[in-house]
């Protein structure tokens, strides 16, 4: 009798089931209803462009001139004139009219679902439209008294009409096509939804009929045991087991589960004593840290933070989230999947903490999983407060130093002008040596006190490039041109290589010029007699292009090279005399433009100075 039970608690489920295949009908027929609702649409799309082809007519009739009609016709100022233009004034309200229907039934196509493969076509149609429409308005303008209207129609009017009807055309065709098809695929709908629906009903009908009859206590028991302790399991109670009934397949799952069970407590009780013991190495970690740490996850909230990253939340009442600039920051190398690692005080953030200003370089560490799924991102806040105070004096104390110097120097160097020039009375052999001598000095003390005012000035962004954007093999001409008499004067050849297609570099040609001159002046000063001085420019595979000087000097050793751009730094051993600022200003352009300096040379093989500018964006 238990079967006639369960049989008789199953009936609701068959109740179910019948509900189910009503349902289903009743959807077959709704897709049945939107079949018909696109055959609707299509009817309507080719109704709209037979509006379409209507109105264009009109306002090609509007606009069409009459037989013999020229500005000549009337002369002006004749009493035929006032008719002319009510004629024209009713024309022109016609034209407006059909030009408004035919965008009303355009518009309506571009909101009607079965036109949405024809989208193209509808933005030709479009097009052509406008541009008909702003013809035909100047044709037809209150004061259009235009030359040889005809003309102008034939050239303008004409085949904009015509474009506009071969497009209706092919509009009206493929509308024509969709309604076919439509009826072919509502035919097939009707052939199909009965036979499925009734297959449907009877194999429903007999795999419930099959399943209730093989329902049994035994079966509904265990497996309603297994139930409940795998519930308890997922809300984390995982002291579990389930009795062992029998010895068949139920009686193996029910000592699988009880298993089961056993080593998820064990595997919970082992994993959370590690968990435990990372979370405490972890925040040990990051409270070691002096410096505000912050762990952030995907979504750009705070997922963990040492103790003085909560201590500078708390003065700035941050209120778990960044300071905006840095917030920006992170969603980029998010986005980019790149680490923002700045090596400038340019990127210094300068917050008001506690009454003082700090400055901190933020550097960004994209965290990511084994497989390179960014997971989050480490925000780590370096307090260089000290350091950048330090710099700034350093730059002012050396531009402070240097214009006091460059005054008195100044003078000294007139003075010894005059003593050269003998105005204030003759000199000896030897006085006029030593004067000479004194006067070289002086000269070349300015010179160093300028280099120091320049590199002062790019170190503090007060440089102020103007920039424009420059053909490189320009710039590269203009360059040598002006250096080839020194060359000439050194016994040194100066060439040339541009590589064609090159983009345009945004550039301060004074300053870019600097570090031109700076190159091929050094070459020029250790090259030997006869020797090539060659000049290139070249691209590079991230849109850069670069900038190289080669000489045929004696060339720097490796130890010397990564130097070479510090200030007042000489290779050891040189005969020639030098500041040593040339290169530290010209790094130092280079930077302010954005790009990179380098050197490659080999002893006796002469040296290649080089630098990288990005391209410029091509104008829109």
């Amino acid at each position: 009798m238990l079967r006639a039970r369960i049989f008789l608690k199953l009936i609701p489920r068959f109740a179910l089931l019948i509900g189910i295949s009503a349902l289903a009908l009743f959807l077959f027929s709704r897709m049945t209803g939107n079949v018909g609702q696109t055959f609707v649409d299509n009817y309507q799309a080719d109704d709209e462009v037979q509006n379409m082809r209507l109105a264009l007519l009109q306002m090609d009739k509007a606009l069409r001139p009459e037989e013999g009609d020229s500005p000549t016709s009337v002369p002006h100022g004749s009493q035929l004139q006032p008719p002319r233009t009510e004629e024209r004034e009713a024309t022109r309200r016609l034209y407006a009219m059909n030009a408004q229907s035919f965008q009303d039934s355009l518009a309506s196509q571009f909101t009607n679902h079965a036109m949405a493969p024809q989208r193209n076509l509808l933005v030709q149609l479009h097009t052509n439209f406008l541009a008909l429409f702003a013809v035909g308005s100047e044709m037809l303008a209150p004061d259009g008294r235009q030359p040889d209207q005809r003309t102008r129609y034939n050239r303008q009017v004409d085949l904009r009409i015509k474009d506009l009807e071969t497009l209706l055309d092919r509009i009206h065709e493929r509308t024509r096509e969709n309604i076919l098809a439509n009826g072919k695929k509502i035919q097939q709908i009707n052939r199909t939804i009965p036979s499925l629906l009734l297959l449907a009903l009877v194999l429903a009908l007999g795999i419930s009929g099959y399943a209730s009859f093989k329902l049994d206590k035994t079966i509904l028991k265990p497996i309603q045991t297994l139930t409940t302790a795998a519930r308890e399991i997922g809300h984390g109670n995982l002291d579990q087991t389930v009795p062992v009934l029998s010895d068949d397949e139920l009686g193996e799952l029910a000592i699988t589960f009880n298993k089961m069970a056993a080593q998820l407590n064990t595997y919970r009780q082992s994993t959370t004593e590690q968990i435990i013991r990372l979370h405490r190495t972890m925040e040990a970690a990051l409270a070691s840290f002096s410096d505000p740490v912050f762990i952030m996850d995907t979504h750009g909230r705070v997922a963990l933070d040492n103790r003085a990253a909560q201590t500078l939340s708390a003065q700035l009442a941050l209120d778990g989230v960044l300071p905006p600039r840095l917030a920006v920051a992170t969603a980029e190398v998010l986005r980019t999947n790149r680490d923002f690692l700045p090596d400038s005080f340019d990127e210094v953030l300068t917050l008001r903490v506690s009454g003082e200003e700090k400055s901190f370089l933020p550097r960004i560490h994209l965290m990511r999983e084994t497989d390179a799924r960014p997971v989050g991102v480490a925000v780590v806040l370096h307090d260089v407060t000290r350091f950048r105070l330090l710099d700034d004096a350093k730059t002012n104390l050396v531009a402070t130093v240097s214009h006091e110097l460059k005054t008195p120097l100044t003078s000294v160097r007139m003075v010894l002008h005059l003593l050269l020039e003998k105005s204030l009375g003759p000199l000896t052999r030897k006085q006029d040596e030593l004067v000479e001598t004194a006067r070289k000095d002086s000269e070349r003390l300015i010179r160093i006190l300028d280099g120091l005012l320049d590199i002062a000035r790019l170190e503090a962004g007060a440089a102020g490039l103007v920039k424009e954007p420059v053909q490189p093999a320009e710039l590269v001409q203009f360059i040598v041109d002006e250096a080839r008499r020194s060359a000439t004067e050194a016994g040194v050849t100066l060439t040339t290589t541009v590589e064609p297609g090159l983009p345009l570099v945004l550039v301060d040609r004074q300053k870019i010029g600097h570090v031109f001159h700076n190159f091929i002046s050094n070459a020029i000063k250790y090259s030997p007699r006869g020797g090539q001085i060659h000049v290139t420019a070249t691209a590079t595979t991230d849109r850069t292009v670069q900038f190289n000087v080669r000489d045929q000097g004696p060339g720097i050793a490796a130890e010397f090279q990564v130097r070479i751009f510090d200030r007042f730094f000489r290779v050891p051993g040189q005969a020639k005399r030098g500041a040593g600022l040339g290169l530290t200003i010209a790094r130092e352009v280079v930077v302010a433009h954005g790009g990179r300096v380098g050197v490659r040379s080999q002893p006796g093989q002469g040296s290649e100075f080089y630098f990288v500018l990005d391209g410029a964006e091509p104008e829109a």
